[in-house]
């Protein structure tokens, strides 16, 4: 990670540190800046910040530190409740806890495990929703004019639910996006080029004219689509 973001990071720490005091049990980094892939100037800062106490004040502590700093995007818990949030959201927890590093306090993730089978059921669940939120997009786009950015939002979600599904069914996943491609274009025979595509737009997000929007749905909700199919022929009901 480069100095500027380390500094960032720092800066942000010793902010909820002294807003919050005790009350911060843990921060964790996750995500892209974790694993590698991170883009500058477009990919956001994920942390885990793990209360003792979440309630309304120490939310505004946390609003509070993290004003005038918008890289950072908040996963906010209390520690009440917080394996039955990890069961809830398996997949989310099991790629947080592949990737992640602890800036603060103990690892909340240590200790975690969480069932296969719920694991598998979240992460198709999680699949569906994409697919229904992109198909509601795509329709939507001439009153909402939105459908480019979901799409931009949205890549690092298709390619890290997608490789759940292989890491569910014990394919071992590489860090670097591009590298999974020709695995997803393997076990899916999906169209490995619309996955660069979509890397190449979260690095340079452009707006979409119609008729883009109408190629790229006609080439993404397919990749989206079969990864399903997939699962339905495979995981069973």
């Amino acid at each position: 990670m480069n100095p500027k973001l380390e500094s960032v990071l720092n800066e942000t720490v010793a902010a909820l540190k002294a807003g919050l005091g005790d009350n911060l049990y843990s921060c964790c980094l996750y995500g892209s800046a974790v694993r590698g892939n991170a883009i500058d100037g477009v990919s956001d800062l994920n942390l885990l910040i793990v209360l003792n106490q979440s309630d309304s004040a120490a939310h505004q502590a946390v609003a509070g530190a993290l004003e005038g700093r918008p890289q950072i995007d908040p996963f906010v818990l209390g520690r009440r409740g917080f394996e039955r949030s990890a069961r809830a959201f398996a997949p989310k927890f099991a790629s947080i806890r592949r990737n992640h590093r602890v800036l603060h306090g103990a690892d909340p993730l240590a200790n975690l495990k969480v069932d296969e089978a719920l694991e598998r059921f979240l992460c198709e669940q999680a699949l569906r929703n994409l697919r229904l939120r992109l198909v509601y997009a795509f329709i939507t786009r001439h009153q909402q004019k939105a459908y480019d950015r979901f799409v931009v939002r949205n890549v690092t979600a298709i390619f890290v639910q997608v490789s759940e599904v292989l890491r569910l069914h014990g394919t071992a996943i590489p860090t670097d996006f591009a590298a999974r491609i020709p695995i997803f274009e393997q076990e899916f025979k999906v169209d490995g080029q619309i996955l660069r595509d979509l890397l190449a737009l979260r690095r340079e997000p452009r707006r979409f004219s119609d008729p883009q929007a109408i190629a790229e749905h006609a080439r993404l909700f397919p990749v989206v689509d079969v990864v399903l199919q997939w699962i339905e022929q495979h995981w069973g009901a």
